[in-house]
């Protein structure tokens, strides 16, 4: 879920802006203390219980009764969800935002930052109170790396330790989301001033925030660069390696860097969608502790996004989506119009819940399906290294699944375990196991992805249609 943060952060702030607020009763408002009490207090309630929890974990796990580390795990995203749920509730139901702009003023993103402050702050103590846990889980594994001999990196302190999580799960996405806010809101600003029709104001204004959010998209790979501290990674074999898978399916980029992350991060991502400003990224552990072949099979699921055209599925995806949202919502309110198309508070939960529903349900599916084909993708650039096979082989899945469970093993993360974006683990590497003896030219899941863009495609057009008839 942690992905999930910045993008509810800066959501709701946003249809906050656009007046999109639920109301109760008779219209009666809360005193602005009460708001503020409202929106702070529960979530610090909940991050100071969750701490003491915490706290009885980590005691428990120097005693050996390992199984309280899964109820750690279950609390601390338990308390994420309560905080996220909190913070809707205060800016979209008590109108925390317009309480915070009423006695600071209208000064772009500074309100917005304010109401975002609780709940980041709350994350922050959430990785505060869980570093015991990890730093005894990182020492744990020093006896293994001692045994493998592996290279031994001490953990991290805390305050470095928490920084860390905050860039990743926070900052490296909301960064950017707050620059295009900022620029939304400078380009309004800009344009209500200026003479002219309300109409063409406000279409233009449109199209000048959409270059400014597409600039910052384009830009986003060299803020991650700066964010997450990332350098070139040596010249040497492996690098020579990690090129030629980059340079057998004609995906350009602009480097391949390095992730300092004293060893506890075992990760890779490719980002950026130009050649010029595309970089992919592996961290210290991954290169350390999973062998040469498995760490090529990483290095072909990330170019795979690339060589699939995945960042475009995703956005076609979640596009289609909500328009298919909008479009159920639309005909609920046609056969119910008593519940679905009234105003009153019930209705718009309804149709807020109902809508967010079917948006994580759809482009979770289509996620995972993405991820399921850079699996694929993965195993079919290992197998076909052989000129003479054709066929999906044994060996080529053994590096992919050996990778995804070896990760999974390195960051103590049951196989079984759902992701809402990637899947289970487990459920990945049974995939990729039935491809075995399949021909290389023809697999299932790319099947899949051509059925998947194409309807979105499809979805994207009737839904251009529609609006194009009704604004005639």
């Amino acid at each position: 879920m942690l992905p999930l943060i910045p993008i509810l952060l800066v959501m709701t702030v946003l249809a906050a802006n656009a007046d999109v607020l639920i109301t109760f009763g008779s219209g009666d408002t809360l005193s602005k203390g009460v708001v503020a009490v409202l929106a702070v207090v529960p979530t610090g309630l909940v991050v100071g219980l969750v701490a003491y929890c915490m706290a009885l974990v980590d005691r428990s796990l120097g005693q050996g009764r390992t199984a309280m580390l899964r109820v750690g795990h279950r609390m601390r995203t338990a308390a994420q969800w309560v905080i996220l749920l909190n913070y809707v509730f205060s800016v979209l139901v008590l109108d925390w935002l317009g309480v915070v702009q009423s006695a600071i003023g209208h000064v772009p993103l500074l309100s917005e930052l304010v109401v975002m402050v609780p709940p980041i702050l709350a994350f922050v103590i959430l990785w505060w109170s869980w570093y015991p846990i990890e730093r005894r889980l990182h020492e744990t594994a020093l006896l293994h790396r001692l045994d493998q001999g592996l290279p031994i990196h001490l953990p991290p302190d805390r305050w470095p330790y928490v920084c860390t999580q905050l860039r990743v799960h926070i900052l490296l996405m909301l960064v950017p989301m707050l620059l295009i806010l900022a620029a939304s809101d400078a380009i309004e600003t800009m344009f209500s001033h200026m003479d002219g029709e309300p109409s063409f104001r406000s279409t233009l204004a449109a199209i000048c925030t959409a270059g400014a959010a597409g600039m910052v998209f384009l830009i986003a790979p060299w803020m991650a660069r700066l964010l997450l501290g990332l350098c070139p990674m040596p010249r040497g074999e492996v690098r020579q390696d990690l090129e030629a898978v980059c340079h057998r399916h004609g995906v350009r980029v602009r480097d391949i860097m390095l992730w300092q992350t004293s060893g506890t991060m075992v990760n890779a991502a490719v980002m950026g969608m130009l050649p010029r400003l595309r970089y992919v990224l592996l961290t210290d552990a991954l290169l350390e502790q999973l062998p040469r072949q498995h760490v090529l099979a990483v290095m072909a699921h990330e170019v795979g996004h690339v060589r699939c055209r995945h960042m475009p599925t995703l956005l076609l995806s979640l596009i289609a989506t909500v328009i298919i949202a909008e479009a159920a919502l639309y005909g609920m309110g046609a056969l119910a119009p008593d519940w679905f198309a009234s105003q009153d508070a019930a209705s718009e939960l309804a149709r807020l819940a109902i809508a967010l529903v079917i948006i994580l349900l759809g482009f979770g599916w289509a996620s995972r399906r993405i991820e399921r084909q850079a699996d694929a993708f993965a195993v079919r650039d290992l197998s076909g290294q052989d000129p003479a096979c054709t066929v999906v082989t044994d060996e080529a899945i053994g590096a992919m699944t050996g990778s995804l469970e070896g990760i999974a093993a390195l960051h103590g993360v049951d196989p079984r375990r759902w992701s809402w974006r990637h899947g289970a683990i487990a459920w990945r590497c049974g995939y990729l196991r039935s491809l075995s003896g399949c021909p290389l030219a023809g697999l299932p899941i790319d099947r899949t992805i051509r059925w998947l863009q194409c309807g979105a495609g499809g979805v994207l057009l009737l839904g251009g249609i529609i609006a194009l008839s009704t604004l005639t």
